[in-house]
């Protein structure tokens, strides 16, 4: 086996580049040709890669330049203020290489003993339930790597080819495989290293060379997660379980039924959260559904994309039929009608969108962002980086009523930030970039209501003016701890952790880091309210930090600072001088245990982050407080359908007190079991059967081998 493995690493540094064009820009102006309508062939390749790259999406990287590429280089060069003729002569290629170069970065080295490298360790890879190989993979700065030359072995055994040149690994997916390459909303950011699928890159992202720990040779590992997404693009689905990575081939896409692709940036307003799932995949569902149009029509009067969202789902639509909905298609979501139910009722959300939009952005609760974050709408995964941007939370109970309070407060309310009409067609204009967001969830919907024997006349249609039933809330959830300790941690900025009287205040007023072009959240949309009321700067308030707010930056501290050399970037000193708190903020000491009580989900210089509420102080940033005893609740299967976990009374081993997910987070001693079961701390989330919301519990999990607790920092 070890000869076999070295064998392996020693030939991955000469792959061939095969047949395959270049997809990496590696040329200089002076070597690029001239491109225009009609040309084709490696040149016209990279320049696809490019525009992609920079956002100026024409999907497959073909080598053929005709329309699309035509339009998006002119875009390029209207944003450039060149000449908009539509042709990359050598003015234009100047630009994207000057554009090209803010992506490049180097591989990182690391040696085999470095402390940066942590659970070192063999990992398992199946596809369609075999064992294909166990390589070493290990973790840095919380990402999981994988050594590339076994994922190609893996692939191979699906029938894929591949490339390795210039550090771009290039999926060849034969024509006649049978594998559909999805190659919409392709956007990435920096990176050492290319993925590229028949040619058109999809991902960058940043690769280790480090000591494969079998041979003693140093060879590439990439993050595993920017693969999984790859891969998602042909239908392959992927779980993760700590150790073990499963494949599966794609399956059959029902008729009405999602491809999971969403394109989704669920912007909203009162928070300042910008999210994108990014999520794609195939649904994997094998239900029917009632769809005979793209729009979710059930073939009666109305569409789904025109249901009013703010009434609830008929009453056909419950816990035990959402459950057996799940059930039967296979999702680990199966145990959540419950808390969808209750998203309905406490934010006038219908329940049948919010199950049909979780299985899009999640693929069925079964995406690696769902599984390893709870996320089960993507929410905050930014196409640039979305494994490691992607919001993190306590629960996928607290993620569905999260999702149903931020929608409704801001894309079905007249007069919220986002709002167009209370209908899938109008939160399609702000909350996704792909056009037919609102068709695939209607399909879904409609799918739905057909397994339960509804139809579209079922649900109310949206007129203009129409009113409808009020929220019992408006408040964003909280999600309750029971007994967490946690030990804060040195900031940058501040001489210990700055607390504050609600997250919001919070958001607005810490300091996250200095603030410059590519900066976003709500950070640059305070500095932007700040010029266009002292120097009148005229700038859209949208949280972005672009060359108009650059400009106007400099123009302040130009005239009203009295900079003879304005940089254009907001400080940590101008920060507390003009807009928010000053160097006085009140702090709790770096290495101080506290105790957590609650959490919020909210941002953090241009990020979705948790906060947590430090019992005796106030709001905090979570990045610089580590957990002491908070673990997850992980059951053995996650991708399966038994994912519900009961909790018992400490007292009375007999009486189950309460029902917990995988994934949820639980406060307890020791992440191992004593006298056959784990004894765990929780609270009730929401009030129900005269205990309030809250209240605090103690319970035992029986350790039979069904599940395991994780050790949240």
């Amino acid at each position: 086996m070890k000869k076999q493995r070295l064998l392996a690493v020693m030939i991955l540094p000469s792959l061939a580049s095969g047949a395959m064009p270049i997809v990496a820009h590696a040329a200089t102006t002076s070597t690029e040709p001239v491109l225009q309508v009609g040309s084709t062939g490696a040149a016209v390749v990279t320049l696809q890669n490019d525009l992609n790259a920079l956002g100026f999406t024409v999907g497959q990287a073909d080598g053929d330049y005709g329309p699309l590429t035509t339009t998006e280089v002119k875009a390029f060069q209207t944003s450039h203020h060149l000449t908009a003729d539509g042709a990359v002569g050598p003015q234009t290629w100047s630009a994207i290489d000057a554009a090209m170069a803010a992506f490049a970065s180097k591989p990182v080295n690391l040696s085999a003993n470095s402390p940066l490298v942590t659970h070192l360790e063999a990992k398992q890879i199946y596809y369609n339930g075999k064992l294909i190989t166990s390589p070493d993979g290990f973790t840095y700065q919380g990402t999981t790597y994988m050594p590339i030359w076994y994922v190609m072995n893996t692939m191979d055994q699906v029938g894929f080819q591949h490339t390795w040149s210039n550090n771009v690994w290039n999926i060849i997916v034969p024509s006649n495989s049978g594998f559909k390459v999805d190659y919409s909303n392709i956007k990435y950011g920096k990176g050492s290293t290319s993925i590229a699928i028949n040619g058109t890159v999809v991902d960058r992202v940043d690769a280790v060379i480090h000591v494969d720990p079998a041979s003693g040779q140093p060879t590439t590992y990439l993050p595993i997660w920017y693969v999984m997404d790859a891969l998602t693009r042909v239908g392959i689905q992927s779980g993760w379980q700590g150790t073990t990575w499963t494949m599966k081939p794609p399956a059959t896409t029902p008729t009405g039924g999602s491809t999971g692709t969403s394109g989704s940036t669920g912007t909203t307003g009162s928070s300042g959260s910008t999210g994108s799932s990014g999520s794609t995949g195939s649904s994997g569902s094998t239900g029917s559904t009632g769809s005979t149009g793209s729009s979710g029509s059930s073939g009666s009067t109305g569409s789904y994309t025109n249901v009013d969202l703010r009434f609830p789902a008929p009453g056909n639509v419950n816990a035990n039929t959402i459950d057996q909905y799940l059930l039967a298609n296979h999702s680990p979501m199966n145990g959540l009608g419950a808390s969808f139910m209750a998203a309905q009722n406490t934010y006038g959300v219908d329940a049948n969108y919010l199950v049909s939009h979780a299985i899009l952005e999640s693929a069925w609760g079964q995406s690696q962002i769902a599984l390893a974050k709870n996320n089960l709408f993507g929410y905050g995964a930014y196409d640039a980086d979305p494994g490691d941007d992607a919001g993190m939370f306590p629960s996928d109970d607290y993620a569905i009523r999260f999702e149903a309070w931020e929608v409704r407060s801001n894309y079905l309310t007249p007069g919220a930030s986002e709002y167009v009409s209370p209908t899938l067609t109008g939160m399609n204009v702000h909350y996704a970039t792909d056009p037919q967001w609102a068709s695939s969830i209607g399909s879904l919907m409609a799918q739905f209501s057909g397994s339960v024997g509804s139809t579209i006349s079922d649900y109310t249609q949206y007129t203009p003016g129409q009113s409808a039933p009020a929220p019992k809330s408006n408040s964003e959830p909280v999600y309750y701890l029971n007994g967490a300790k946690g030990t804060t941690k040195a900031t940058p900025y501040y001489n210990g952790v700055p607390y504050f009287s609600s997250m919001g205040t919070g958001m607005q007023e810490m300091f996250f880091g200095q603030l410059s072009i590519g900066s976003s959240g709500e950070p640059v949309m305070e500095v932007q309210q700040f010029l266009n009321q002292q120097i009148g700067a005229g700038l859209t308030v949208d949280g972005q930090f672009g060359q108009a707010t650059q400009t106007a930056v400099k123009k302040f501290e130009s005239q009203v600072m009295g900079m003879a050399n304005p940089d254009g970037i907001w400080s940590y000193s101008m920060w507390t001088k003009y807009i928010g708190t000053s160097s006085s903020q009140p702090t709790i000491p770096a290495g101080t245990t506290v105790n957590i009580t609650q959490i919020e989900q909210g941002m953090a210089g241009g990020l979705v982050v948790p906060w947590y509420y430090v019992q005796g102080y106030g709001w905090v940033d979570s990045q610089y407080v580590s957990f002491n005893n908070v673990y997850r609740v992980q059951v053995a299967t996650p991708t399966g359908t038994s994912t519900s976990v009961p909790v018992y009374s400490a007292s009375n081993t007999s009486q189950q007190i309460a029902t917990l997910h995988n994934g949820d987070f639980v406060v307890a001693n020791s992440a191992s079991p004593s006298g056959g079961g784990y004894t765990v701390q929780i609270a009730v989330e929401l009030a129900t059967g005269g205990a309030a919301a809250g209240t605090l519990m103690t319970g035992v999990i029986p350790a039979n081998g069904s599940v395991t607790l994780v050790a949240q920092h």
